[in-house]
């Protein structure tokens, strides 16, 4: 039996409870996310094949460089499908697994700046090399920013387990949605440039994807 000379429970506690088990929207699927902060890029990609113009056999109209294009954004469409999953907790692909993905991911880069200088006949190197490289990079990042942004926003929703390996997953998926629009802009094909600078801003990404989700995380828990 409750005493009756118990005290009542203030107002601003009634209120605060009210409110933490008021009901909420669910979340969608992480496939459905993920392809929501996607097609955007898609969108971009497909217009960059449309207008801009021919410039050699790996251009954004020849097939090789549309070819590249949409298999970078696929494998980053799927990153960001199990960075989005990776932050449900009991949906998590573990850490083994997320290991497996950046490596997959990021080989992937790899290996198509390597097909893509191959292709080009480029030499390794070229002029002007850092200043180049720098504004590339620089210019992936900024336009891997906004996914990785949205992505990490969207895992913390989902209150990950993990968040280190969810905002890593993000991180390299923005690179290589990022890549997958720019290389077609970029009129540079030497190896260096491809290997050193495009790759650069991905691992980048991937690390602050890690960093910040974890930060962000840790800020959350302690409110």
């Amino acid at each position: 039996m409750i005493p009756r000379d118990h005290e009542p429970v203030p107002t601003a506690l009634r209120a605060a409870l009210g409110q933490d088990f008021a009901p909420v929207a669910p979340l969608s699927p992480p496939w459905k996310r993920a392809l929501r902060l996607a097609i955007p890029t898609l969108i971009l990609v497909g217009a960059a094949m449309l207008l801009l113009p021919p410039r050699g056999p790996i251009s954004a109209s020849s097939l090789p460089g549309a070819g590249f294009s949409v298999l970078e954004w696929l494998v980053g469409l799927t990153l960001v499908w199990l960075a989005l999953r990776e932050a449900v907790p009991g949906l998590g692909v573990g850490a083994r697994r997320a290991l497996a993905a950046l490596g997959a991911g990021i080989g992937l880069q790899l290996a198509l700046g390597f097909l893509l200088w191959q292709r080009s006949g480029a030499s390794l190197g070229g002029p002007h090399a850092a200043a180049h490289g720098a504004a590339c990079a620089a210019m992936e990042g900024a336009l891997g920013m906004p996914s990785l942004a949205i992505a990490v926003w969207l895992a913390l929703r989902a209150l990950p387990l993990r968040p280190c390996w969810s905002g890593a997953l993000a991180g390299a998926a923005a690179g290589l949605l990022a890549d997958s629009l720019w290389h077609l802009v970029c009129v540079r094909y030497d190896l260096e440039h491809l290997l050193v600078w495009h790759f650069s801003a991905t691992l980048v990404l991937t690390l602050l994807g890690a960093g910040w989700s974890s930060r962000r995380s840790r800020r959350a828990l302690a409110a």
